[in-house]
């Protein structure tokens, strides 16, 4: 049975491998292709390459959840509500993160705890 590494090893190898397939199909053709093609197409690879990667990387990380989450607006204890998705725009793009959502009693504040 293959280990998370391994798994994420093959993961990102069929990424890899589908965006050199995209670029190569989307090439014009040797005698037509300028050196601005090429330079934009590997552009649009390195990027679409680097996106998926964090995303890969993103979801393979599990987050111990806190014991205790303390609301920032009334210090109540908050209480985990399931997970939600939310985008995160980093610096290399933006990713879909999904964590622990808590939400306080008291006031009703929700919060992605830092982690």
């Amino acid at each position: 049975m293959p280990t998370n590494r391994e798994r994420l090893e093959q993961e990102l190898r069929e990424q890899t491998q589908a965006a050199i397939r995209k670029l190569l199909d989307e090439l014009p053709d040797a005698n037509e292709i300028t050196l601005s093609d090429m330079e934009k197409a590997t552009g649009v690879m390195g990027e679409t390459i680097m996106q998926q990667t964090l995303q890969s990387l993103v979801e393979t990380q599990r987050q111990p959840s806190p014991a205790e989450v303390r609301c920032g607006t009334c210090g109540e204890r908050m209480y985990r509500r399931g997970k939600r998705k939310r985008r995160v725009v980093t610096t290399r793009g933006e990713i879909e993160v999904e964590r622990a959502y808590y939400v306080c009693p008291s006031c009703g504040a929700g919060c992605f705890p830092p982690g």
